[in-house]
């Protein structure tokens, strides 16, 4: 596989990962939630995790 359609391949990944994780559904008493998450019971972690979404997210909008 070349690099080209590696980084494209990752590209498409990527943005599959933030539309799920950024889906939200309203549930029967009326109350928006995310159903998709990612955490760590870790607080160190989770800080760095959020972190690194953010600047995931931020790199994919950037890209495109």
């Amino acid at each position: 596989m070349s690099l080209k359609s590696k980084c494209d391949q990752y590209d498409v990944l990527v943005k599959e990962l933030f539309v799920l994780l950024d889906k939200t559904e309203e549930s029967a008493e009326g109350r928006v939630f995310r159903p998709n998450v990612i955490r760590s019971c870790r607080a160190l972690d989770t800080e760095k995790l959020e972190k690194v979404l953010v600047a995931l997210k931020n790199t994919m909008e950037d890209k495109g």
